[in-house]
């Protein structure tokens, strides 16, 4: 049998969060997956929380409520320390990602420490398209050297690897650190194909100064790279 853990991060996602968590369920079931399901609100200020009460007993659901700062990468880490599997799953709450394909992902993980859903097919609004395409093409691979979807919102891995890399992410900026930072150590990652659909219902988080933000957390994980790789050169050249 397998077993994960999945962190959904959620604020004002009161028109969705059933739905998915009654669409995760029913795929975990259907491939015998013995699972546990973390809601990381993050200070919503719609029925969010009332939903998850009333859906609490009826799946295996754990609600937390945000402790720490706002932002969604705050929201995974301590939707992570709270996993009592192995191997871990984060998925966004606003139906944008297919569920059903938890499992493939988890599948996978035989061969690979983390799966990411690459999003290949993107029905969204044009400019948001060209910004992700921005970010895989122009920051992704050019900047940190990471061929994948570097701000996919789903992905499958071993818990183990939180506790082998030091991540101080920004508030959006938990993704592509992570997959930097785990490809830096060597640990095996792949993709899956995926169709990333439109938001039905709510309203998104993403803000214009989100994409500013974004950019200025990898322009800075990368200088910090550079200059760690000059400190050592420099010890070097000193022996």
């Amino acid at each position: 049998m397998k077993y994960l853990s999945i962190v959904i991060p959620t604020y004002n996602e009161e028109l969705n969060i059933k739905e998915l968590i009654k669409r995760l369920h029913s795929n975990m079931c259907h491939n015998k997956v013995k699972y546990e399901i973390i809601v990381v609100d993050d200070f919503s200020e719609d029925g969010t929380l009332n939903i998850l009460r009333d859906l609490n007993g009826k799946y295996p659901l754990k609600i937390i409520l945000k402790k720490g700062e706002k932002g969604k990468a705050q929201s995974l880490l301590e939707g992570f320390s709270k996993a009592k599997y192995s191997s871990v799953a984060m998925i966004d709450a606003d139906l944008q990602y297919p569920p059903e394909l938890l499992y493939d992902m988890l599948v996978k993980m035989k061969d690979y420490d983390i799966v990411v859903a690459n999003r290949v097919v993107q029905n969204i609004k044009w400019y948001r398209k060209l910004l992700s395409r921005i970010y895989s093409k122009v920051f992704g691979k050019i900047l940190l050297g990471l061929p994948y979807d570097i701000q996919s919102g789903m992905k499958v891995f071993k818990k183990k690897i939180l506790n082998k890399i030091d991540l101080n992410p920004t508030p959006w900026g938990f993704d592509y650190e992570f997959l930097y930072k785990a490809k830096d150590q060597d640990y095996k990652i792949s993709q899956v194909p995926i169709q990333f659909d439109a938001r039905k219902n709510g309203k998104s988080n993403i803000t214009f100064l989100t994409n500013f933000e974004l950019l200025f957390g990898i322009l800075k994980l990368r200088f910090e790279k550079i200059k760690k790789m000059n400190k050592m050169r420099c010890i070097v050249d000193k022996l």
